[in-house]
C-alpha cells in the first residue's frame, strides 16, 4: 500500500512539473501598415539582380529581385515612416505571375523601432489578397509566428501601394524577461 502511494505521488509530482515547464504568456499584435514599392525611376526600390541566360527582367521566370521598400503607417507616402521592407524575391512561375518572398520588416521609427518581423511565402500575382507566414522576429517581436495579408490597393505606373495586415502571435515563456509587453 505504501509503495502504491509513493508511486501515485511521484506520478502526480511528475505531471505538475511537466505542466509548469510548458507555461507561457501569449501576446497578440495586429498591425496595418503600407508598403510603397517603386519598380523604376529615381526612387526605385526593387532591383532585378539575376536571371536566366544572363537576363534579369522584373516579371521573368527565374529572376531574383532585391527589395528595399518603404513602410508607412498610412496610405500616403507622406504619412509616418515606420521602416523598410527588405528582402529577396524569386519569380517562380513560367508566366512570371508568382514569386517566392523572403522579407524582413525592419521597424526604424515608432513603437517598434529596432524590431523586425520575418516573412516567408509565395506571392501569387493573380490573387487580390495574398497570405504569407510570419516565421519569426526580433526585439519586441521575439517568438513571433502568425501570418500577413498583402493587398495591392493602388498602382499608378510602376508605383504600387500594398496594404499589409500583420497578425502576430508570441508565446513568451513566463520566465523570459527580454520581450516587452505591448
Amino acid at each position: 500500500m505504501a509503495k502504491g502511494l509513493a508511486i501515485a505521488s511521484l506520478q502526480i509530482l511528475s505531471l505538475l512539473l511537466l505542466a509548469s515547464l510548458g507555461q507561457s504568456k501569449t501576446v497578440f499584435t495586429n498591425l496595418t501598415i503600407y508598403d510603397h514599392e517603386f519598380q523604376s525611376g529615381d526612387c526605385q526600390t526593387v532591383f532585378p539582380v539575376a536571371g536566366l541566360n544572363g537576363t534579369a527582367e522584373l516579371y521573368q521566370f527565374g529572376t531574383v529581385v532585391v527589395i528595399d521598400n518603404i513602410l508607412t503607417r498610412g496610405f500616403s507616402i507622406k504619412s509616418a515612416l515606420l521602416g523598410r521592407s527588405q528582402g529577396i524575391a524569386a519569380v517562380t512561375s513560367p508566366d512570371g505571375n508568382n514569386a517566392e518572398l523572403l522579407l524582413t520588416f525592419l521597424f526604424t521609427n515608432g513603437t517598434y523601432s529596432g524590431s523586425t518581423v520575418e516573412i516567408k511565402g509565395i506571392f501569387i500575382g493573380s490573387l487580390d489578397v495574398n497570405e504569407l507566414a510570419i516565421v519569426g522576429g526580433t526585439k519586441q517581436f521575439r517568438y513571433a509566428t502568425g501570418y500577413t495579408t498583402f493587398q495591392v490597393v493602388s498602382q499608378v505606373g510602376d508605383y504600387l501601394i500594398v496594404k499589409v495586415n500583420l497578425y502576430i502571435r508570441q508565446d513568451i515563456p513566463d520566465d523570459y524577461p527580454g520581450v516587452a509587453n505591448h
